[in-house]
């Protein structure tokens, strides 16, 4: 896969940060981190720059490019509906039942348009982050504990072939 990189528009952008050993490395840690990355990213309102945030973010946090930037197709256009309307609604319940999102509002709009984008808007981000959040840790411990789970198979494995 690294080598159909050169000359992409991945490419192009990231130049040799792309290529970096670091990014393509297949152990526990850049695994999880990769997937909990992508899948954070996803779950935030950033459609269309999804894939290039997943690659900064794993150019800078040093996890699996590949698995950071597959991830993030969690969201495409068929799910994109139904996860943001998922957030949008958390979000609500988040900030109308629990904080008083109206009052800060009346802080800096009194009425109008604005008021309601800046109302949804703040629905959608404080879901999306919730969610967000939540599927990162998930999928970052679940990747340790299968990963643990696979080296005991494993090594119970060899230990019966050695017998």
């Amino acid at each position: 896969m690294k080598k159909r990189l050169r000359g992409a528009w991945l490419h192009r952008v990231f130049g040799e940060h792309l290529l970096r050993a670091h990014l393509w490395v297949h152990d526990r840690r850049a695994i999880a981190g990769g997937l909990a990355l992508g899948l954070f990213v996803a779950f935030t309102p950033t459609f269309p720059a999804q894939m290039l945030l997943a690659a900064l973010g794993a150019i800078y946090f040093r996890v699996n490019l590949p698995v950071a930037l597959t991830a993030c197709w969690v969201t495409n256009p068929l799910t994109l509906g139904p996860v943001y309307l998922a957030s949008w609604r958390l979000g609500r319940f988040i900030l109308e039942k629990g904080l008083a999102i109206d009052g800060v509002l009346d802080v800096f709009f009194h009425a109008g348009r604005m008021r309601s984008i800046a109302k949804q808007s703040a629905c959608l981000w404080t879901g999306s982050l919730v969610l967000a959040s939540v599927a990162a840790l998930l999928a970052y411990g679940a990747v340790w504990v299968f990963w643990a789970m696979a080296a005991r198979w494993t090594a119970r494995k060899r230990a019966d072939a050695d017998r």
